[in-house]
């Protein structure tokens, strides 16, 4: 096999031998490529030498005066016709990660480049299957203490070693008595980072170096010595890790896996001297249901319950004329979201009809449409001036009406369908006369359900709870799935809160309109010994179930009659209670959307009684 086959045209070219190491290093990081070529003119593609990320993490200041003519790395250089076998030995000898590759030694002309990445991703994409067959045959043990740091060691110490060793990185340990990986830290993280500069090339500046725990990777894949080597092959070159630790069974650190040894398993084979090592397959980790997201039809959300309960063949008698209102808020559809959001504050509600310019209702907004909508693209109503949205841009269109004379139970139904939490009642004619929304359809079926348990109502197998640090975004795709307007927000020991539909979309926070939703946490230190706190420190960190819950300690059984939750609900302004078991265990949560569930569920039984019924009076009459 030829290296021409792999190589890759690169991300990014330098043509100006006088331009700062310190650019460079920032293109490189944008496009990401970790291997540079220096060109020698703006017309020939002639190679005059490459830059890796080890030149680019040599200046240790935004002010260096390192350039690229400084730092230029000039071996070695692969030609097109090498084996990967060549290219593996040349980067090997010349302990650099990559290089590019050129027509001949001759020309020079580029022709691409390749890295340890590039090959390891052919061999795996090819189908290449490595003889060692495990990372015992060919981790690093070898003057291990060269790849172990602490946490609060000086990170100058990593620096030196990737610099001027050719190492790609280090492992972070507990302690050097108690070696359990907490993280690494490879030329990765250099490149991403300035925090660590130490200033070595100033003379009058020269500033105590960062602690490694400020800039390392945590977090970060392990492997045992039983693993098979595919294992770990896919996820480095996936992921372009440069530097697993392998642990053994207590946890602590015995060796490291290295581009060049998962590639020599490939084409070499086990390292002298090693013994096999029967190979363990891993299995992959059970998801537990409260974690996983369950795509069901809406159908399917109308017969899942905990414990089934028979349902009356009559229906309640209670209908819509009996529960609607007459008015609801309104704005216009030319309104900000930041001022439908200010509206429902002021009026104490959680619904808003929406009118167009001739006063004509066209659509509804909720807490719930503004919550959906928060889960996506983070809190509309907070937006600059210039990126406001509109109404338009979240409420709900397609309305479902129904008659006056139609039964609370066929309400239900349609708002489930519909997913909508407001119907309209209109009248022969097709005039808006009154409106119901949830909250009317749950103050009815307080007097209605009374001889229904939560046990009956609510979704079985743990599917009504989240862990508190599982991610806002996760959260309401799961709220949108199961048809739920409430969480319980659960640890494994104990129940921390609930996450409610009615009071997520007014927790403050900020975001990027496409970005990941997040909350800044910001730090104030002191610039100099002695001085005034002045310096900030700011950290983005993604928003997650912790932050939006509201807290709640209270909880019902499944055996609790339903009006006593539905009570609890009303009282703590909540979408939801949590549901747990007698040893404390949590069982789900009965919410509101739980109760219109029910209604439809008994519509659409009492919907095939009813037609058994006419069917029974044809045959009669026929007879």
């Amino acid at each position: 096999m030829r290296i021409w086959e792999i190589t890759r045209k690169p991300k990014l070219v330098v043509r100006d031998l006088s331009l700062p190491l310190s650019v460079v290093r920032s293109k490189a990081r944008r496009a990401g490529e970790t291997v540079i070529p220096v060109l020698k003119d703006l017309v020939e593609d002639k190679v005059l030498g490459y830059l890796t990320p080890i030149e680019l993490i040599m200046p240790t200041s935004h002010h260096t005066t390192i350039r690229v003519r400084d730092a230029l790395r000039e071996h070695p250089v692969l030609v097109q016709d090498m084996t990967i076998g060549e290219v593996f030995e040349k980067l090997r000898e010349f302990k650099t990660i990559g290089a590019p590759v050129v027509n001949s030694i001759d020309e020079m002309k580029l022709y691409g480049v390749v890295t340890y990445n590039d090959i390891l991703n052919y061999l795996i994409k090819a189908g290449y299957r490595p003889i060692a067959e495990s990372i015992a045959e060919i981790m690093t043990v070898k003057e291990l203490d060269r790849y172990i740091v602490v946490a609060d060691d000086r990170v100058n110490k990593v620096w030196s070693r990737i610099v001027y060793r050719g190492q790609p990185g280090v492992v972070v340990v507990r302690s050097l008595d108690e070696p359990i990986p907490q993280g690494i830290l490879t030329y990765h993280e250099f490149i991403r980072s300035g925090r660590w500069f130490f200033h070595r090339e100033s003379e009058q500046h020269i500033t105590t170096p960062a602690k490694v725990k400020r800039i390392m990777l945590r977090g970060v894949l392990v492997a045992t010595q039983d693993m098979p080597v595919e294992a770990v092959a896919e996820v480095m070159a996936k992921h372009d890790i440069p530097l697993v630790p392998v642990i053994d069974d207590d946890g602590k650190v015995i060796g490291v896996i290295t581009y060049e040894d998962i590639i020599r398993a490939y084409l070499e084979g086990a390292k002298p001297g090693r013994i096999r090592v029967p190979v363990k397959i891993p299995l992959p980790i059970p998801v537990r249901a409260e974690e996983r997201i369950q795509y069901v039809s809406r159908e399917q959300t109308l017969t899942q319950v905990l414990v089934e309960k028979a349902v009356p063949v009559e229906r309640a008698g209670i209908l819509a004329d009996d529960i609607m209102i007459e008015e609801l808020p309104a704005i216009t559809i030319n309104d900000t979201v930041e001022h439908a959001r200010k509206e429902m504050l002021r009026r104490k509600t959680d619904y808003l009809l929406v009118l167009d310019e001739e006063e004509n209702i066209v659509g509804v907004v909720t807490k719930w449409n503004m919550l959906f909508a928060l889960g996506l693209k983070g809190p509309l109503w907070r937006r600059r001036t210039k990126d406001r949205y509109f109404i338009d841009y979240i409420m709900t269109k397609n309305i479902p009406r129904v008659n006056p004379d139609t039964p609370i139970e066929d309400v239900a139904l349609e708002m489930v369908n519909s997913e909508s939490e407001v119907v309209f009642v209109v009248n022969e004619s097709g005039e808006i006369i009154g409106f119901i929304t949830k909250d009317q359809i749950i103050d009815a079926a307080r007097k209605l359900l009374v001889d229904l348990l939560v046990e009956n109502v609510i979704l079985p197998g743990k599917t009504g709870s989240v862990h508190p640090f599982h991610s806002l975004y996760h959260v309401v795709n799961k709220m949108k799935a199961l048809y739920l307007d409430a969480l319980t927000v659960y640890d494994g020991s104990r129940v921390l809160g609930v996450v409610s539909a009615n009071r997520l979309p007014f927790v403050a926070f900020e975001d990027a309109v496409t970005g990941i939703k997040s909350r800044r946490l910001i730090w104030v230190r002191k610039l100099v010994r002695g001085a005034a706190r002045r310096g900030r420190y700011v950290k983005i960190t993604p928003l997650v179930a912790l932050d939006v819950m509201v807290p709640y300690r209270k909880y019902v059984s499944p055996n609790t009659l339903l009006t006593r939750a539905i009570d609890l609900m009303k009282e703590a302004n909540l979408n939801g209670i949590p549901v747990l078991s007698d040893d404390r265990q949590v069982v789900s949560i009965v919410s509101k959307n739980d109760i219109l569930r029910e209604l439809a569920r008994r519509a659409k039984k009492l919907v095939k009684v009813e037609k058994k019924i006419v069917e029974k009076r044809e045959e009669k009459a026929e007879a």
